[in-house]
């Protein structure tokens, strides 16, 4: 045993250093008599002041949360069978402070017998358990904020290459069976272009922004759109992707004869989107000038005058302009 202390204390005075900087206690278990041995650590970590109880098992369940607790009878049968004890579990102090505990215990006993002592170790896992259910409630926030929308949240290593998904529907749970890569999953027309857009969002560290189309499970490919910004520690490296891919095919019905025709409204707007003027968008579209106010006063969907709208639609649409029809929402534009 490494001695930090010299003089006749040292071995003691060590322990009881290491035990308070690591917040640790160990402990021995007489089987048969039941005695216990407590070291002072034990005793800090359990808010028990030395003297005041005798080292008994029934001791230190009182210790524990009432819905953590394992019957004594269970634990002595694993020491007795040479099985290890490796649990975690709440503790209440004379304080009332809840804090958590891993312990650890191994059975002790003489060659070709059944133990009848153990020997074990608890230390304070409280920081590491707070950490843990920050992390696990952030997954379950995204998650649950995942069911509000048809996208998909995925995570991706530093280099692109795809990690998991986060929430995936039921017709696309197959992804996780089989954890498949980005090569396999995108449209091989689209591949060059998606590995492109990947390569100057890493080399740049700035978001992915890419439209793609990707492959279901019955082997048909749907057009989506893809974004992921990275997550960049302290010392300015990529630590991980972040992305969603929306499902254009389904949220996004262009003017067709479904009857969801544009309004005077998108009209207006993808017109201010590309900063035209009336007469810009007339000579583009080679609709009249008076024709396109007409067409921008309604709000509705412009469902007569078919003609001059798809041209409209067309002009503007191979200007850059995305119009959407969300089932859930109203008709809206964007920058292609």
């Amino acid at each position: 045993m490494l001695v930090l202390f010299e003089g006749e204390f040292g071995p003691r005075q060590t322990q009881r250093f290491i035990e308070e900087v690591l917040h640790v206690g160990h402990w021995s278990w007489d089987l048969d008599s039941g005695v216990m041995q407590w070291s002072r650590g034990l005793m800090d970590l359990l808010g028990i002041e030395p003297e005041t109880v005798r080292p008994c098992y029934a001791e230190f369940e009182k210790c524990i949360h009432a819905e953590d607790r394992m019957a004594q009878g269970d634990i002595e049968q694993m020491l007795r069978s040479s099985i290890a004890v490796d649990r975690e579990f709440r503790i209440i102090n004379s304080s009332g402070r809840i804090r958590w505990v891993s312990l650890k215990a191994e059975p002790i006993g003489a060659v070709a017998a059944s133990p009848n002592r153990a020997a074990g170790i608890c230390y304070d896992i409280t920081r590491h358990r707070e950490e843990l259910q920050l992390l696990q409630r952030g997954e379950l926030r995204l998650k649950t904020i995942g069911k509000l929308t048809t996208s998909l949240f995925w995570i991706a290593r530093p280099d692109g290459s795809l990690s998991e998904f986060l929430n995936l529907p039921d017709d696309m749970r197959w992804l996780t069976m089989m954890r498949p890569t980005w090569e396999q999953l995108i449209h091989e027309g689209d591949n060059e272009a998606f590995v492109a857009a990947w390569r100057h969002a890493i080399e740049s560290r700035q978001d992915l922004s890419v439209e793609h189309r990707l492959r279901a499970s019955d082997g048909t490919f749907a057009t989506y759109w893809t974004k992921a910004v990275p997550w960049i520690s302290p010392n300015g490296q990529i630590r991980e992707w972040i992305g969603i891919s929306r499902n254009l095919s389904e949220s996004m019905r262009r003017f067709s004869s479904t009857g969801r025709a544009m309004t005077g409204t998108q009209m207006r707007s993808a017109r201010a989107i590309l900063n035209w003027s009336i007469d810009r968008l007339s000579q583009e579209s080679g609709i009249r000038p008076g024709t396109i106010r007409r067409l921008e006063d309604i709000d509705g969907a412009l469902t007569g005058d078919q003609a001059e709208v798809f041209a409209v639609e067309k002009t503007l649409s191979d200007a850059g302009i995305e119009f959407t029809f969300y089932p859930d929402g109203k008709p809206g534009v964007r920058p292609r």
